[in-house]
């Protein structure tokens, strides 16, 4: 796979440039943990800016949402069917990662003003004016380092010069160059002691060039060119491509292949450095890269390698002759979204194919050694047939075999030719008709085992063909769907399902929640301990439904439930429920309690970790005397409470 280049950075915001410039941030997600979609809005309309620092796919470029999803407000980030790729993998807004909280809240209505790329460096600059809490007006950059490895995106504040969050954190252990973290000074990353291939003048080009065809025309024989580690001396370069990458930055080794080709030179430095005009076409070739702004990109088919200058030659089948087969772009961004996200396919693909076939593999390895296992207990039909026969000679001769025989020796009634002799074991200490009993019981074990053998070899050898067939489908699956689809198939259910950890449900649950009917046929909730009321509000109680707790000390929560009509309960049921609060209270019975009450959405928890804790307001008071009889459906609460 070819990686991003600085190269495929300018050309990227050469192209986007006049679409996100100057427009206003309307969302931004993180789609992963160095990937970030950021949604700007002007007066033709929304343009999404996709920026990625992963080491292997790492890249940016425009994107399209479609239009369904577009209308779909509920929908975070683009949706791409076939491989889920512009799916948050963080889900809901609950869940969010603090580097997204932190650009959603300072580039909230901020505008992007600029997007800048340090010459011949894989890092580009998005420059925001935003506007904090206050109307104070300053200056965010986003950084977007995509170099390999070494890729990260920093999001730090222009005056002050200091870090304000980075998609991943770069202690001392990780980097001895530089540190990434909030509150830090950002730094660029350490420059090479080597000119750029984006800045180096023509003649001094020259001069690097005269240089080494002048090591390589003086070089001695290539059989004496070793050099000698202990002097100090590098290896010549065997070809121009690799001279390009050890002389200069900011080209790696497909972008060095396309110049030299485009140049017409041979890629043996030893032939290119005798061609007549060699550095000076070499030359051309890279101020014409560093100039232009037209760009003919095209990808090969095989995604081996991508051209955004539209001079790399298409290369020739060995075997046919014919030309490879490439597909071509109306633009970079187009190219450069549709190269890595088909890479990342691919290599989806790949890991999912393996992976199937690991499964598959070690599942035929368990079957193989269930037949081996099962196939031990396979008898014969003959030796299964001795044992019975052996049995019903014992019988047929009972008188004449002797106490304490070891061997019997009989005829053969049961074979086909006479005059044939059996010898049959016996043991000593049983007497002929258990010894004739311990055969059959022998003969009984053999054949049900030889059945449930032999049935479960069967079933492995099936199991097998399916598996094999199976492995044969993984193999010629062709797209991600079709191997998902196989998934799904092999191991019974969809291949994006989670299976999540069974959770035992929590004491208190609602099965556990009592509940009576008023004398008037309202429904009344009752908490009993801690959990229970906490369990009311949280989970059971409804905004209208009305609450009740004693005045002042500890006790239960009441409920009553208020249809959708939020027509007021009858006063009695108020009255039965205000009872019970009093009843299940720490107020001394037999004498007369307050009792306050108000709806639910009038009752908030004071904390998370102490449950039935709770403060109100808009409340009503109404007092009871727990001395008064109570009403039959009360009498059945608390004797099944007792």
């Amino acid at each position: 796979m070819q990686p991003f280049d600085a190269l495929s950075i300018r050309a990227v915001l050469t192209e986007a440039r006049p679409l996100i410039v100057n427009r206003k941030v309307d969302r931004v997600s993180q789609l992963g943990r160095d990937e970030v979609l950021i949604s700007l809005r002007g007066k033709m309309g929304i343009t999404s800016l996709f920026i990625s620092a992963q080491s292997v796919h790492g890249r940016m470029c425009l994107v399209q949402m479609n239009q369904t999803i577009k209308a779909n407000k509920d929908v975070r980030a683009p949706y791409d069917p076939m491989t889920d790729r512009y799916i948050s993998k963080y889900g809901t807004n609950t869940s969010v990662p603090n580097f997204c909280l932190l650009l959603r809240k300072h580039l909230a209505g901020a505008t992007l003003v600029a997007a800048d790329q340090p010459t011949g460096e894989r890092i580009v600059d998005l420059v925001f004016s935003c506007t904090d809490e206050v109307g104070t007006a300053s200056i965010k950059i986003l950084t977007a380092e995509i170099m390999g490895r070494h890729s990260n995106l920093v999001f730090w504040d222009k005056a002050s010069g200091k870090v304000i969050c980075a998609s991943h954190n770069v202690t001392k252990d990780m980097s001895r160059q530089r540190e990434i973290a909030a509150g830090l000074r950002y730094e660029r990353p350490p420059s090479q002691d080597r000119p750029s291939l984006y800045t180096v003048e023509e003649s001094k080009f020259l001069e690097y060039f005269d240089e080494f065809a002048a090591r390589i025309k003086s070089a001695p024989a290539p059989e004496k060119q070793a050099p000698d580690p202990a002097a100090g001396v590098p290896p010549l370069p065997v070809t121009v491509e690799q001279w390009l990458i050890a002389t200069f930055t900011g080209a790696g080794r497909h972008l060095c292949e396309e110049l030299v080709a485009a140049a017409g030179l041979p890629s043996e430095a030893s032939r290119a450095c005798t061609t007549d005009g060699a550095g000076q076409k070499l030359a051309e070739k890279i101020v014409q890269m560093r100039s232009t702004d037209s760009y003919k990109p095209f990808v090969l088919a095989d995604l081996s390698r991508y051209s955004v200058l539209g001079w790399l030659p298409v290369p020739t089948s060995a075997q046919t002759g014919a030309a490879a087969e490439i597909k071509s772009f109306p633009s970079v961004n187009d190219l450069i979204e549709e190269y890595f996200r088909s890479c990342e396919i691919s290599e989806q693909c790949n890991q999912l194919r393996e992976r199937l076939k690991a499964e598959i593999s070690q599942e035929l390895t368990k079957i193989d050694a269930r037949v081996k296992m099962a196939s031990a207990h396979v008898q014969g039909d003959q030796e299964i047939g001795n044992l019975k026969k052996y049995g019903d000679l014992i019988l047929a001769h009972l008188t004449e075999i002797e106490t304490g025989q070891e061997v019997f020796e009989t005829d053969d009634i049961f074979a086909e030719g006479n005059g044939s002799k059996i010898k049959i074991k016996l043991n000593p200490s049983l007497s002929s008709a258990q010894n004739a009993q311990t055969y059959y019981r022998q003969y009984a074990k053999s054949r049900a085992r030889h059945g449930a053998a032999s049935q479960s070899v069967n079933e492995a050898q099936v199991r097998r063909g399916t598996l094999e067939s199976q492995l044969l489908q993984v193999d010629a699956a062709k797209g991600l769907m079709e191997l998902r689809a196989l998934k799904e198939s092999i191991s019974g259910r969809k291949a994006h399902e989670i299976v999540k950890p069974k959770v035992k449900p929590k004491k208190g649950g609602d099965s556990k929640i009592l509940s009576v009917q008023s004398t008037d046929g309202w429904t009344i909730y009752v908490g009993r301990n801690r959990n229970e009321n906490d369990y009311l509000l949280s989970r059971l109680a409804q905004p209208n439904d009305l609450w009740f707790h004693v005045l002042g000390q500890g006790g239960a929560h009441v409920l009553i439930r208020i249809p959708s009509s939020k027509q007021e309960p009858p006063q009695t049921t108020i009255f039965e429920a205000a009872q019970i609060a009093a009843r299940l209270s720490k107020a001394t019975h037999g004498s007369k309690v307050r009792v306050v009450y108000t709806q639910c959405k009038y009752v908030r928890k004071l904390a998370k970790d102490k449950p039935g804790l709770v403060k109100y307001e808009m409340e009503r008071t109404i007092e009871v005397d727990t001395a008064r009889p109570m009403p039959k459906a009360m009498k059945q609460l608390f004797s099944n409470e007792r």
